[in-house]
């Protein structure tokens, strides 16, 4: 059998990219059908397709040039083996990449892969792993049988149109960025919101030549500039000194926290037991996390500031200050998490300074560890200091998981068996999956039923501040717009989340708050603050809350953030603004609203609060 020349073999896989290019411009059409509308002018439509074209080739090209070492093999099977593997890879990152996409509206980093190796993303079930591995077998077969009829040669490599294909790329790829240049000038936005839809996807900018010639809408550029996430690391946090008075008799207080928990899972009917407890205390129906995720809603709930900052006190591993101060009076520190308290690094952040910190529970699945930490923390209060006050942080992820006990008897039928995010689109019945959700919220008030209950028996219940609430929500794809989870949008499901608030000094008749004002995890740490811990500051000084047990506050917009980015929430809009500064303006639905203005005071308010803490 003849032996392939190296140009021979250069030849095919020259093919081979090609080929596999027109494959990945094939997957990547799906991510067209995330756009909330398909652009319809010139420059719109042209850098849609135009980047799409050079930006599959460009991917298929990396690819190929990783797999072109194989062309020196000399065993015909291990050099096939070896291009259609490292091809196969290529294509199933990019195939996945649309999956992932498609839940959250961001592509796979090595911050998403952290996350979900961690579990802090999503946890997968083993048939979802089945189904990955068969997709990538079925490629590294098919990938195979194609270099190999490649280098048969197959009558295809015949026809020269290598270089063709290549000047074909090169005009696309200088549309792409040419009209990129002039939209990211002029923040031209049906051109510069379609680039997140293409994975690492960087076309060009060049605001200083555009200026030099006048093409360039200096306007709306300062206006893109000013809402950019600022990862400024220099802190002023507090404003100033805290002012504290003595508190003679300092309560106890518990966070209760559930992991990814709708706001209409908490009630009679599926949470008996602490929605028994919360009825001594308030209710607020309209409360908005500081985050679709659990990074930014645990640090809002602790810091009373948004979550854009959280960068920031990462690097300067800056504390709370109601950390500090509960360690200032002398508090025992209860920390009691399910998961792991280093992805989000808050063993960095918000219990910087806990000594001996608890990382992490015990278990394979989140039911077991939530039983972990209940069983922990009994343990601990049972054997804690009484002469001290307690501080108790328990943080419950069953939801997060959609898991529970296999003997769990108070079960939502009919349900999903288990979960698999592969099968899940927009015409997946939401009945099936949200009665798995419910059933694991249901177990985790049963367990955390022992901890109120463990209250109650030791009379320390009536002298504990108790906050029943979730880290952000769930959605269910109440949208229909195939969202499964949160991290995704700042819409109701994924950042309203309960939240009841009973113990000394909350007495709902006569609190001014009403239960449907709109309230806010940034609430909590300044209510704390001036009601029970002897802190007598402007509230502005340490945070962008409210105090719930002063007069009331019209709240016109709220706050929340993203890993990415973050959302000025307002009664009948949502601003959602990018890293970068790029923002679309969208109905409660997540749905673009057409022709519609920005309410420049309310983003200036908000800009205000992202910056307040920045020197």
């Amino acid at each position: 059998m003849q032996t392939l020349t190296l140009k021979q073999k250069t030849h095919s896989h020259g093919w081979f990219i090609l080929i596999n290019s027109i494959i990945a411009m094939a997957i990547a059409t799906r991510y067209f059908t995330f756009l909330p509308e398909i652009p319809t002018d010139i420059l719109g439509l042209s850098f849609l397709l135009s980047g799409t074209f050079s930006q599959m080739v460009l991917l298929a090209s990396i690819v190929g040039l990783v797999a072109f070492p194989a062309l020196f093999i000399k065993n015909k099977k291990l050099r096939y083996g070896s291009q259609a593997l490292v091809a196969s890879l290529g294509l199933a990152v990019l195939f996945i990449d649309t999956f992932v996409f498609a839940q959250y509206r961001f592509h796979i980093n090595a911050v998403v892969l952290e996350l979900v190796l961690s579990g802090q993303v999503v946890s997968f079930p083993l048939t979802t792993w089945l189904m990955v591995i068969g997709v990538v077998i079925t490629l590294v077969v098919s990938q195979y049988v194609l270099i190999a009829w490649l280098e048969s040669p197959a009558a295809l490599t015949q026809y020269k149109l290598g270089r063709k294909f290549a000047i074909i790329t090169f005009f696309t790829l200088l549309s792409t960025h040419g009209i990129h240049i002039w939209a990211a000038a002029n923040a031209y936005r049906p051109v510069t919101t379609v680039k997140r839809y293409l994975p690492v996807f960087y076309p060009a900018t060049s605001t200083s030549m555009m200026k030099k010639y006048g093409w360039i809408d200096a306007e709306a550029i300062a206006r893109q500039d000013s809402m950019k996430m600022s990862h400024k690391s220099d802190l002023s946090y507090p404003l100033n000194p805290l002012q504290k008075e003595v508190v003679d008799k300092p309560i106890n207080i518990m966070f209760l926290v559930i992991d990814s928990w709708r706001a209409d899972t908490f009630n009679a009917e599926n949470t008996p037991n602490m929605w028994e407890y919360a009825q001594s205390g308030v209710i607020f129906n309209n409360h908005i996390a500081t985050g679709n995720a659990t990074r930014t809603g645990i640090f809002g709930l602790f810091y009373g500031i948004p979550g854009t900052y959280w960068h920031a006190f990462l690097a300067n591993q800056k504390s709370p200050l109601l950390i500090d101060r509960l360690q200032e009076l002398d508090y025992e520190m209860g920390i009691f998490a399910a998961a792991q308290l280093e992805k989000p690094e808050f063993n960095q952040t918000v219990f910087k300074n806990i000594p001996n910190l608890r990382i992490k529970s015990e278990g394979n699945w989140p039911s077991e560890l939530d039983k972990d930490l209940t069983k922990d923390w009994l343990e601990w209060y049972s054997k804690r200091d009484t002469s001290k006050p307690a501080f108790s942080f328990l943080f419950y992820d069953a939801p997060h998981g959609y898991d529970f006990p296999k003997d769990y008897p108070h079960r939502y039928e009919p349900m999903l068996d288990e979960i698999n995010y592969l099968k899940l689109n927009n015409d997946s019945d939401p009945t099936l999956f949200l009665n798995r959700y419910k059933t694991s919220v249901s177990f985790v008030d049963s367990v955390a039923k022992q901890v109120l209950d463990k209250l109650k028996e030791t009379g320390d219940l009536a002298n504990t501040l108790v906050i029943i609430t979730g880290d952000h929500g769930q959605e269910i794809n109440d949208n229909r717009q195939n969202f499964w989870g949160h991290n995704s949008n700042f819409t109701k499901p994924q950042v309203n989340v309960p939240f009841a608030i009973f113990g000394p000094k909350i007495n709902g008749q006569m609190l001014d708050w009403a239960e449907n004002d709109l309230t806010s995890h940034q609430d909590v740490v300044p209510t704390l603050m001036k009601n029970y811990l002897g802190v007598t500051n402007d509230i502005k000084d340490y945070s962008v809350g409210e105090d719930l047990l002063s007069k009331s506050v019209e709240r016109n917009w709220i706050i929340s953030s993203s890993y990415s980015g973050y959302a000025i929430i307002e009664k009948e809009s949502i601003l959602e603004i990018g890293a970068t500064g790029q923002y679309q303006l969208l109905d409660k639905t997540n749905r673009p609203i057409k022709d519609a203005q920005l309410n420049y005071q309310h983003l200036q308010e908000a800009l205000d609060q992202i910056s307040r803490f920045s020197k």
